[in-house]
């Protein structure tokens, strides 16, 4: 009997009609790895004695843990893969803005829909059957990752107007951006904290147009210039000058997050990121043509939407499983009140550990993948009317980001009837839920029958 599902056949070397960038696949595929091993790595857990478990963070026990995360934060290189590909696919695609939008998104959501109505039926019922205080420290963190999706969608409907922008302006495109990411940093910092919410779209908008960049042209020279310039910016400005923390994530101890919003700090992380991935990307296609790194880089590929999404759930079930059996890794309470590995010896285990759990992410993702690309009906079901404005799409857009980093914040405690704060504000997972489908609803389009095979690669973030 067969334990896995049977996978699609992969051609054993990548076409050779030069319009697919195998470059692109191998960093958006394995970089997930790093993501994945992040988290893990990150999340820490202590139980009471009476089964109540509290969260902490590995990166709280202070250097050199917080520089850590300039190798760990990949996130920047997922948008400037992805606005390689948006750049080419909005060239090439026959038909209108709203139908391209909706093909773009549509890969993302459909994975994202299945999670999204798996989580909703599945903590209905834990609501309903284990005590909050128990699940409260893990729900939200399930959801966290949904903010990557909450934030790529607007940027991507973007992409026919800011691909306009870089073809009439070239790079002084980023020169704007960077200077409102500046003075955004400058006004939240020091007036209105809440203005830095604007950078979740500024920032990134600028990591994505360097995917544009990369689609020109980069000579290495410039790709120097980026990691030089990127990497001495944020070394002033982490260690000598101390405005911004160092680490590239959110952790307690710090006095503001790098990541959300975005500063300053992580676009010149992105920064050198680009330059890095520029230099690389030659070597990565000649090493990833080979027939066994091509095929599994497009398994992984494959299966990056399914481990994105389900792997902090994998996670914390791990981990809860670890308690169960009574393996828990060493932890201690500082006196600070933050949770801190216990020395070594928390190392020592942590490395096995995190082994077993990439073997059981693969099992999961190995096993879910099918099931996301079974048919759903009517967000797979052609909608009879033409296709709808650019602004209706565009909303469409909108509806779903602000509904995803609802979700993403608020989680799932308390479902469904429960109003969390996020980002200081009141909301209610279920009402963000509403939102994202209203706005599917919105994109939803009739597709032309043909779209060209460069616009249509292996399912992957991006």
């Amino acid at each position: 009997m067969r334990v896995f599902p049977a996978l699609p056949p992969v051609p054993a070397a990548p076409a050779a009609d030069g319009r697919r960038d195998l470059a692109l696949d191998v960093v958006r595929a394995w970089s997930l790895l790093v993501v994945v091993l992040g988290h893990f790595l990150m999340l820490i857990v202590l139980w009471s004695d009476d089964g109540v478990p509290a969260t902490g963070n590995t990166l709280t026990s202070g250097d050199p843990w917080p520089f850590v995360t300039w190798l760990l934060q990949v996130m920047p290189l997922f948008f400037i893969a992805g606005g390689a590909v948006n750049w080419s696919s909005n060239e090439r695609f026959p038909g209108t803005y709203s139908q391209w939008l909706w093909q773009r998104v549509r890969r993302l959501m459909r994975p994202t829909v299945v999670y999204l109505l798996a989580l909703a039926v599945l903590f209905s019922v834990v609501t309903l059957l284990v005590r909050r205080e128990v699940t409260d420290p893990y729900l939200q963190g399930v959801t966290g990752p949904l903010w990557f999706l909450a934030v790529y969608i607007p940027v991507t409907a973007l992409t026919p107007a800011t691909s306009a922008w870089w073809r009439r302006h070239g790079l002084a495109t980023l020169v704007v951006l960077l200077v409102v990411v500046v003075a955004v940093d400058v006004v939240r910092l020091n007036y209105v904290e809440t203005v830095g919410a604007v950078n979740m779209v500024a920032a990134w908008t600028l990591v994505h147009q360097l995917g544009y960049w990369y689609r020109r042209g980069v000579p290495r020279a410039a790709a120097w210039a980026c990691i030089v310039a990127g990497l001495g910016v944020n070394v002033v400005l982490t260690q000598v000058l101390h405005w911004y923390p160092t680490s590239l994530v959110g952790i307690p101890t710090e006095r503001f997050s790098n990541m959300a919003p975005p500063t300053v700090i992580l676009v010149c992380h992105s920064a050198v990121l680009f330059g890095l991935f520029v230099l690389l990307s030659p070597w990565m296609r000649r090493a990833f043509a080979r027939p066994r790194p091509y095929v599994a880089t497009v398994r992984a590929g494959m299966f990056a939407m399914t481990v994105y999404l389900w792997h902090m759930l994998v996670l914390v079930s791990f981990l809860a499983l670890l308690h169960a059996i009574g393996w828990d890794l060493p932890v201690r309470v500082e006196s600070n009140g933050q949770i801190v590995p216990d020395g070594l010896q928390y190392w020592f285990w942590v490395l096995p550990v995190a082994l077993v759990f990439v073997l059981l992410v693969y099992c999961v993702a190995r096993w879910l993948w099918p099931v996301e690309f079974l048919h759903l009906p009517w967000f797979d079901d052609p909608p009879r009317r033409a296709p709808s404005s650019e602004w209706l799409a565009g909303l469409g857009a909108v509806l779903v980001g602000a509904g995803l980093l609802s979700v993403a914040g608020a989680g799932f405690s308390g479902f469904p009837v429960a109003v969390h704060p996020a980002y200081g504000i009141p909301v209610s997972t279920a009402a963000s839920l509403l939102a994202v489908a209203l706005g599917i609803a919105l994109l939803r389009q009739p597709l032309p029958d043909r779209i060209p095979a460069a616009t249509t690669p292996p399912v992957s973030l991006g």
